[in-house]
């Protein structure tokens, strides 16, 4: 080979590189994602090369739960052996199928109430559900105790992949978000009432013995009392992020957007203005 073919070999090859981004995926029992290319599929095994290297490995059937091949098409093999995982699904059953993760719920740049956490991912299963089209969403109850048995926990959810996290809850998307609330200013309301009472049945006269009885200057006239009451009302800052994962891991959804009203649980209205763009939600 000349000079000018291996020069155009090279060329070629930085090109066909430059252009291929994606990758094929395994992900296997134990949970660890190989990505790469799959080169050959044999009986009991396959063929497979690591992204940027060149050593052709053999992985073992029995080791697969699925691959992800860079064209999109998904190969089913096994069922994903995650510890404390109980939903013991096949990956096949996971098509359509939607959770929503705990929301994190944050007040004043500090962790707010775990009771508020589960509040707001009650109200966007109960939204969603409502524009679910052909989806099926898995109840909260069953969520949380799939993650609970599953070991994951807010502590150390950050340590699990969102592909992980869908194949432990058995689905193909996971919803995930965060609520942010701040307190800023406050806002004093003075209001005043006024009641009239007439004092014309209590006319001044004279009685049989000369005397006057009753104040001639009010004869027939009303009187006017005031009664003042003053209410501190405090303002709230409300910003949502809210994101969506499939089962391989990607963010195919992710928004944040700032409550333009300063109500405590503004958070509602920007839920509902933030779901109503979600890929998943069906008019």
């Amino acid at each position: 080979m000349n000079i000018k073919s291996i020069l155009l070999t090279v060329i070629l090859f930085i090109g066909i590189n430059s252009i291929a981004q994606n990758y094929d995926v395994i992900l296997k029992t134990n949970g660890e994602e190989m990505e790469g290319s799959v080169k050959e599929i044999q009986e009991e095994s396959l063929s497979f090369i690591y992204k940027n290297e060149t050593i052709v490995y053999q992985v073992k059937q029995s080791d697969i739960v699925k691959i992800t091949f860079a064209s999109g098409r998904v190969q089913f093999f096994n069922k994903f052996d995650q510890p404390g995982n109980t939903a013991n699904t096949n990956l096949e059953d996971h098509h359509n199928k939607v959770a929503v993760l705990p929301f994190a719920y944050i007040k004043d740049q500090q962790e707010g109430d775990p009771i508020m956490s589960s509040k707001i991912q009650t109200e966007t299963f109960a939204l969603l559900s409502k524009h679910r089209g052909g989806l099926n969403y898995l109840s909260t109850n069953d969520t949380n105790a799939l993650l609970i048995k599953a070991g994951v926990t807010n502590n150390n959810i950050q340590g699990y992949t969102m592909g992980e996290i869908c194949t432990i809850l058995g689905v193909e998307y996971v919803i995930q978000g965060m609520v942010s609330v701040e307190k800023t200013t406050q806002q004093n309301i003075n209001t005043y009432s006024e009641t009239s009472k007439n004092k014309g049945n209590n006319k001044a006269y004279v009685d049989k013995n000369g005397h006057l009885i009753g104040n001639p200057l009010n004869n027939g006239k009303s009187q006017s009392y005031g009664t003042s009451i003053s209410t501190n009302t405090q303002n709230y800052a409300t910003s949502m992020t809210m994101n969506v994962f499939n089962d391989k891991g990607d963010n195919i959804y992710s928004q944040d957007h700032t409550s333009f009203w300063n109500t405590q649980d503004a958070y509602k209205i920007t839920l509902k203005y933030l779901a109503k763009r979600m890929p998943l939600y069906k008019k």
